[in-house]
């Protein structure tokens, strides 16, 4: 019986047709490759070797010199290694793939995948190899055609937040994002990299070397995938600018920008650029740029004074070209600054690849038409939405990847590069970045065309390993319950504040509706079994870990709810009753248990944490951990006080007026004391107009 269903692929197809018969696989069947086939031919038949031996449970042979007319074969072979017509149309024939693309043929006989280069054959690889997952040894008859939209599709990884990966984590990231003809990889590194000519840069932070680079590199060029080196070079360098070494080239004393006003600054990126770029094959460099908000504020005041900010930016820009062109390199920038300066954009050389940036599910983006009409090369970067939030904000993630591509596409994008930031400590794991990377993976490649339905339907099966569908909801409904009304917000989730902030006179405890943190603690709930027969046991933990603890914050700021209202409740009885006392007990061992809940919690996260990345700056989220458990002992101590003075015929604090918070900030609590530190420094005058509008939020 011929199915009817879309296969279950990601990406999905352009051109797929089921049609009559199968092929059955057995010990016999060989991979066969042209005669001339390159070593990249023989690495894709390696690797459908390997899934055929562990799905069928046999070793399929392969040899060289292709014949399309034998039987039971995988013929695997790249337009011009072979003159035969049926397999692959002549370009320009009506069916012929473009570039990056394949022709997929399964009949009764055989199977013949032919790209349209090489990587065109490893995609094709890769589609087979997910055929094979889904429907075992024995494949049903299809025809496909199929080749990306956009021929540049990425990802970014944060790698200076405080979590660097190790070398056996990037390796299998590669290998997952090849997988699903994903083509670039880039680290955003700010200190990361050990740099000999400078040796205090990172020294401290776990960095990655140029032989983790080099081995990195090697298994992203087997895989078709661009290793693109990306160095931030104008601001977000203040771990650099810290160090007494380098404090003098920092732009203003906030120490955010590399001052442009010194030779020194460029010599300093020269060496880095020169200690990095060997390490790396491919031609480009990402010098990143974004966010340089005291940037010709300071040292550089004067040349701003001529020109304007937006001038000395381009100027800067334009000597960062001059010095990657030392190297060898092409660079992209982050199109955010230049945003507020469109009319310098056309004055930038035409190899500048802008990169535009949003991370909002919006209905539209119009920053793309103005790149559009400038002319220039860009990509279109959204984001996880993993990050500031204590589960990915999934249907935000969905809504920005989907309408940003979509949009880039219609402006005339030249691709898109998926953002992965670790803001405030890195504190997600990569476990909850997949969806989001695939999803990515899926829109750049059909040109946001798939259903989300279909997507999630083949997410489960491909990448869980769950065909029932329940792993996937309980994902979706997570990702729903931490953008609930009064828990989401721009560019993040007040869940992961709620994590960290005080459990009584938190602003979430003030501020979140009940309904919301019901939401959230029955989502928790409900994934835990729905994670449990997760067959990866690492994404299984990490999973299952959110999920207690949405459960854990959701509760913790119910009880920090509860205590308040039952201090009104009881301020108006004026004697202690035994049921009263009974209540505020209640309230007081139901702080313990959850102040007992946050030890197993850190040795949990710093487990999961050494699983993927080295130590690096882990102590950034272990002193949140700290401080959050001196909260909670200064909340028991103050609650068991009211108790007892209750008890005593003295009068509750209903206000907590008496109740002592201190100076503990959380997340973006310190981030708008950063910000208003450098108002302070440079006038509200001077200040990008995006500084002022976070400050009021």
């Amino acid at each position: 019986m011929m199915h009817t269903k879309p296969p279950t692929l990601i990406p999905q197809p352009h051109e797929f047709s089921w049609t009559a018969g199968s092929f059955g696989l057995n010990a016999d069947t060989s991979l066969v490759l042209a005669a001339v086939a390159s070593d990249a031919t023989l690495f894709a038949a390696r690797e459908l070797q390997q899934m055929i031996l562990e799905v069928c449970g046999f070793d399929a042979r392969i040899a060289k010199g292709l014949h399309v007319e034998q039987r039971n074969t995988i013929s695997l072979l790249v337009r011009g290694q072979a003159d035969d017509h049926a397999v692959l149309p002549e370009d320009g024939d009506e069916g012929s793939p473009g570039e990056q693309g394949y022709h997929l043929v399964i009949t009764a006989h055989g199977i013949v995948v032919t790209g349209a280069d090489e990587a065109g054959l490893f995609y094709g690889v890769q589609t087979l190899k997910q055929l094979l997952r889904t429907q075992g040894r024995r494949l049903a008859a299809c025809e496909c055609t199929d080749a990306p939209v956009l021929l540049h599709r990425g990802i970014m990884l944060d790698v200076s937040r405080g979590k660097v990966p190790t070398r056996a984590t990037l390796a299998q990231l590669a290998e997952v994002l090849a997988h699903y003809k994903l083509n670039q990889l880039q680290l955003y590194t700010e200190h990361t990299f050990r740099f000999p000519s400078h040796p205090l840069i990172g020294a401290e932070a776990g960095s990655l070397s140029a032989d983790d680079m080099l081995a990195l590199d090697q298994v992203c060029r087997a895989r078709h995938i661009e290793l693109v080196p990306n160095l931030q070079s104008t601001g977000h360098m203040r771990h650099i600018l810290s160090l007494p070494a380098y404090e003098h080239l920092a732009e203003t004393p906030w120490k955010w920008s590399l001052t442009p006003a010194r030779e020194e600054s460029y010599r300093l990126l020269d060496d880095l650029y020169g200690d990095l770029l060997p390490a790396f094959s491919v031609g480009i460099l990402n010098v990143d740029s974004d966010e340089t908000w005291d940037h010709g504020r300071g040292q550089a005041k004067e040349l701003a004074g001529e020109g304007g900010y937006g001038r000395v930016y381009l100027n800067h820009i334009l000597k960062l070209r001059e010095l990657a062109a030392r190297h060898g390199r092409q660079i992209m920038i982050w199109a955010d600054v230049l945003h507020h300066y469109p009319e310098l954009i056309r004055e930038l050389p035409a190899d500048v690849i802008l990169l535009d940036w949003e991370y909002e599910g919006l209905e539209s983006y119009p920053t793309l038409q103005t790149l559009a009409r400038a002319g220039r090369p860009f990509y279109v970067c959204p984001g996880t939405s993993t990050w500031n939030t204590l589960f990915p904000r999934i249907d935000n993630s969905l809504a920005n990847i989907r309408n940003y591509v979509r949009d880039g596409i219609a402006a005339g994008a030249i691709g898109m590069l998926n953002t992965d930031w670790g803001d405030m400590g890195h504190y997600q794991p990569l476990g909850h970045s997949w969806y989001s990377y695939l999803f990515g993976a899926e829109m750049a490649w059909t040109g946001a065309t798939t259903a989300t339905e279909t997507f999630d339907e083949a997410f489960g099966r491909l990448f869980l390993g769950d065909a029932s569908g329940i792993a996937v909801a309980a994902i979706r409904r997570l990702g729903q319950a931490v953008e609930q009304p009064g828990l989401g917000a721009r560019n993040r989730s007040e869940t992961i504040y709620a994590l960290w902030e005080d459990p009584l006179a938190g602003r979430m405890v003030q501020a979140a509706p009940p309904e919301a943190l019901a939401q959230m603690v029955a989502a928790g709930q409900a994934a835990i079994p729905a994670f449990a027969l997760l067959p990866d046991a690492l994404l299984r933990h990490e999973l299952s870990f959110t999920a207690y603890q949405m459960i854990h914050v959701g509760q913790k700021v119910q009880l920090g709810q509860r205590v308040r209202t039952t201090l009104r409740d009881l301020a108006t009885q004026p004697v202690a009753a035994a049921d009263s006392l009974a209540r505020l007990d209640e309230l007081v061992a139901e702080m313990q248990r959850l102040r007992a809940d946050v030890t197993p919690m850190v040795v949990e996260f710093e487990r999961l944490w050494l699983a993927r990345a080295q130590r690096s700056e882990i102590h950034l989220n272990l002193q949140r951990y700290a401080a959050l458990l001196l909260r909670f002992d200064a909340a028991l101590h103050w609650l068991r006080e009211q108790r007892t003075a209750y008890a005593n015929g003295g009068k509750l604090d209903a206000e907590l007026a008496t109740y002592e918070v201190g100076d503990h900030l959380v997340l973006w609590d310190e981030g708008h004391r950063d910000l208003k530190r450098l108002v302070e420094l440079v006038g509200r005058d001077a200040v990008p107009p995006e500084i002022l509008e976070w400050l009021v939020e």
